[in-house]
């Protein structure tokens, strides 16, 4: 039997099965375009199902043809300001009503599967929390972005139907993140601000950021190897987990870190006035998430962060390098 991971050949699909391969087991990849030609090398033999998420027939052709086991819902748009003004029904259709076809289709199956639905930090909006951190029950969801607004319709959507469909459901809640296997999509236009630095080298630019960009910085390889953890948790206390960094990193330390990339330019802070040359929706920078409870329910704690996540990072693009030449 295999795991299916809607949105499988995305970025946090591609952390998150890479993270499941290291333990023996086997995935399916359910997206529309297929894993990129750059990442064949890793993930070529890997099972791909291309379909929608916003089309039924294609979630129910899914689940009916494979021996399902698992699901990790990752599909969904995560856009910036322009795509929200420009597709907002569209954005909806796949957070919202994907999430919808996908419980309906499962509701099919006998056994129904484990469901983990991938969610945001977004959805608690950019109040800063009383105590420090988000935090599960006690920090209350305000999004603001329609992409945190639809993330938490879906985190509504996929409850209501698994206690009507009685489906074993975890939600996780990811905060922001950066690393291996990241790359533009449509359903994902503007990369990470580590990402931005690595392309404006790539570019011939030095950087200019807007501020070090401080936060809880979630490294892929963390974020793949925290939903598996979760996944490999036969019973867990509560439905709803947060997956952060654990501690706060920032860009600045993270181009200071770089310095040993083969396209690595220099970088600045803005000064006042000056524009910035990489893009970040957040005015401010965001409160971290807890994840007391994600450790004390699964073990589970983050290794990637600062110059341990640039030295892996590296040893990664090299990786990529050694396979086109």
């Amino acid at each position: 039997m295999s795991i299916v991971i809607t949105g499988g050949t995305g970025f946090v699909g591609l952390a998150v099965t890479e993270a499941l391969g290291q333990a023996d087991e086997a995935v399916v990849l359910f997206g529309r375009e297929a894993v990129p030609a750059a990442f064949g090398g890793v993930f070529g033999n890997i099972k791909f199902v291309a379909g929608d998420i916003t089309s039924a027939a294609d979630i129910d052709h899914l689940v009916g043809t494979e021996a399902v086991k698992a699901v990790i819902h990752l599909a969904a748009v995560t856009p910036d300001r322009q795509a929200e003004m420009d597709d907002p029904a569209g954005v909806i259709a796949v957070n919202v009503g994907g999430t919808a076809n996908l419980m309906h289709a499962l509701s099919g199956l006998s056994p129904r599967p484990r469901l983990i639905l991938a969610s945001s930090v977004a959805v608690y909006g950019v109040a800063r929390p009383e105590g420090g951190t988000y935090q599960e029950d006690e920090s209350r969801p305000s999004p603001v972005s329609l992409y945190g607004i639809t993330k938490l319709a879906a985190e509504a959507t996929a409850m209501r139907l698994a206690d009507l469909y009685g489906i074993d459901l975890t939600i996780v809640r990811l905060g922001p993140v950066y690393g291996p296997w990241e790359y533009k999509t449509g359903l994902r236009p503007v990369l990470s601000p580590h990402g931005q630095v690595v392309d404006l080298w790539r570019e011939g630019e030095n950087v200019v950021l807007p501020r070090p960009l401080t936060g809880d910085w979630l490294y892929s390889r963390d974020a793949g190897a925290g939903i598996a953890a979760l996944l490999r948790q036969k019973e867990l206390n509560h439905t709803i987990y947060n997956l952060g960094g654990g501690q706060l990193t920032s860009v600045a330390e993270w181009c200071d870190a770089l310095q040993g990339l083969p396209d690595a330019r220099g970088w600045r802070i803005a000064n006042g006035g000056e524009v910035a040359n990489l893009t970040f929706g957040l005015a401010a920078d965001r409160a971290p998430l807890s994840i007391d409870r994600l450790l004390s329910d699964t073990g589970f704690q983050p290794r990637f962060a600062g110059r341990h996540a640039a030295e892996d990072y590296i040893k990664w693009q090299s990786s990529l390098r050694t396979e086109k030449s």
